[in-house]
């Protein structure tokens, strides 16, 4: 493990950030990639800087937390994610920070937090625009001390940690409008890397993205990927995508399945023939959230899979949840 690190440090320090793909998870070439990937290296060279990762919900944020980590010297040390989006309001701080024994009902045993877990790693703070304000001092405290103090402890303890945030909000405006803090903005922004939507992309990535997408979901599914019909990436070229990469993985997924095991993809295997490609996600692109039978729809079209019905609504995970809770949408077997 020592040794991987020390390699991979040495590797990160005699390489000009961009020369040498460390990134190959990040699939692409476009200039906009390019630019993505020096950023990262930058980053990844630089064990203990914070970085906040900023992109459209569906661009692959976490997988650029992700990537910077196992190409850091902190790689062979845990990577821990924090979903700020779904914490509980009764549970965040413990969610946050841990707990001691008898902290509340129920808690039995010792809980050491993400901080504590991910000790010489990266802790990946996702949708951090989501964190409630009482929270956010918390966390404010937290990493500007580099120290957290467990749920119904006294004693704090330190940790050794990176700290990577990720959002598809506008935090500047969130601080502006008082939503945000500005104090922990700042801490979170010392190195901002954006990551760019698809449609931003240019033809050639869409065209590798969705041959490497494709492959990847026919091997999960032992088979051998299909080609694309010339029509049909025509089509993917001209969508706008709202959904991002994660769209096109959800569109791509359910081509696979209507094919069957033809070996090609037409454009009648797109949804609704390619007449309504970017439809579900119509409602994305407004302020006004798609409806509850809109939702509960796609949900039941995609057999209550969160992740495909939000790429296919255009939303993040997250968004999704909110609006079940929102709508008390429940599954077959009555569960929320």
């Amino acid at each position: 493990m020592v040794r991987g690190r020390l390699l991979r440090r040495e590797l990160l320090l005699r390489t000009d950030p961009g020369v040498v793909d460390l990134f190959p998870e990040i699939d692409g070439a476009s200039p906009e990639v390019r630019a993505l990937k020096r950023d990262m290296a930058c980053v990844a060279r630089d064990p203990d800087v914070t970085a906040l990762v900023v992109g459209e919900s569906g661009t692959g944020k976490e997988l650029v937390a992700r990537a910077i980590h196992r190409a850091s010297p902190r790689g062979d040390a845990p990577f821990v994610v924090i979903d700020c989006a779904g914490l509980s309001p009764t549970l965040a701080e413990d969610a946050l920070f841990g707990h001691v024994r008898g902290a509340f009902t129920g808690a039995i045993d010792e809980r050491p937090g993400p901080f504590e877990r991910a000790h010489g790693g990266t802790v990946l703070l996702d949708e951090i625009g989501d964190l409630p304000l009482d929270l956010q001092m918390k966390l404010l405290r937290a990493v500007q001390s580099r120290t957290i103090q467990r749920l119904g402890g006294r004693q704090e303890t330190s940790f050794d940690v990176r700290i990577i945030a990720a959002t598809n909000v506008d935090l500047a405006t969130a601080t502006a409008r008082g939503r945000f803090r500005e104090d922990l903005y700042y801490r979170l922004k010392v190195y901002e890397i954006r990551v760019p939507p698809l449609r931003r992309r240019g033809v050639a990535d869409i065209r590798g993205l969705a041959s490497v997408i494709l492959s990847r979901l026919a091997e999960r599914r032992r088979r051998v990927a299909p080609a694309i019909d010339p029509q049909v990436l025509d089509s993917l070229v001209r969508h706008s995508w709202p959904g991002n990469v994660r769209e096109l993985e959800n569109i791509l997924e359910c081509m696979l399945v209507a094919a069957g095991g033809e070996p090609l993809l037409s454009v009648r295997h797109l949804p609704d023939g390619g007449r309504g490609l970017g439809s579900a996600v119509a409602a994305s692109l407004s302020s006004t959230p798609p409806s509850p039978d809109r939702v509960r729809e796609m949900l039941h079209r995609n057999d209550f899979s969160y992740g495909r019905t939000a790429a296919a609504l255009g939303l993040s995970r997250h968004q999704l949840y909110r609006l079940v809770k929102r709508y008390d949408i429940r599954n077959r077997a009555g569960d929320p």
